[in-house]
């Protein structure tokens, strides 16, 4: 995962998560302004839990030491 998708995905779940509540809060009885806000929130909250989770998972996979290559005649002279 490269750090361009982890911020495309955070931006997804920021932009559903904004759309499900405003609109849900709207359908509810609730003002425009309201909605609005919560709407505003939940995009903050759910897409930086999304870009924190993202960014955490590529730091593991970044970490990870490559496996040195051994030759193949490197070890030809032990015993089996």
């Amino acid at each position: 995962m490269t750090k361009f998708q982890i911020k495309k995905m955070a931006v997804s779940f920021a932009l559903l998560s904004f759309a499900v509540l405003a609109f849900g809060s709207v359908f509810s009885g609730s003002r425009l302004t309201t909605a609005f806000v919560r709407g505003i929130e939940a995009a903050l909250l759910f897409g930086g839990v999304a870009w924190a989770l993202g960014s955490m998972i590529m730091q593991d996979t970044d970490e990870k030491p490559q496996d040195e290559k051994i030759p193949k005649e490197a070890n030809l002279d032990e015993p089996v």
